[in-house]
């Protein structure tokens, strides 16, 4: 069995956005380099794995640039992936037991 994926600082949100409005929200851990998105860069490979898991693969996401009207990554803290998951109107105590609300998968990207 494989070992478990410890969530540590830095994070980032990734998220990408249709133009259509759909929003496609992932938990990454390296921002998006400017220098691989080129004007020849046709698609998005999003690979989600398992924190728990590492060696299993939860989805595949491939994503046509053209239908893309952004995608950006966002530096978020612990805290912050945490108290946004939380439901509306149940107040935040101000701490959080550790892997408490935190995502349960790590994305990973490929520009192509």
């Amino acid at each position: 069995m494989s070992e478990t994926i410890q969530i540590q600082e830095p994070i980032y949100k990734l998220a990408v956005r249709f133009g259509n409005g759909e929003v496609l929200r992932y938990v990454v851990r390296n921002p998006i380099d400017e220098r691989s998105v080129t004007p020849d860069t046709r698609y998005v490979i999003i690979t989600s794995i398992s924190c728990q898991n590492p060696s299993q693969c939860t989805e595949i996401t491939v994503v046509n640039m053209r239908d893309v009207t952004y995608i950006k990554t966002e530096r978020v803290t612990l805290e912050q992936l945490a108290n946004e998951h939380r439901m509306v109107g149940i107040p935040t105590t101000g701490s959080h037991a550790p892997g408490e609300n935190l995502p349960e998968t790590f994305a990973e990207i490929k520009f192509v």
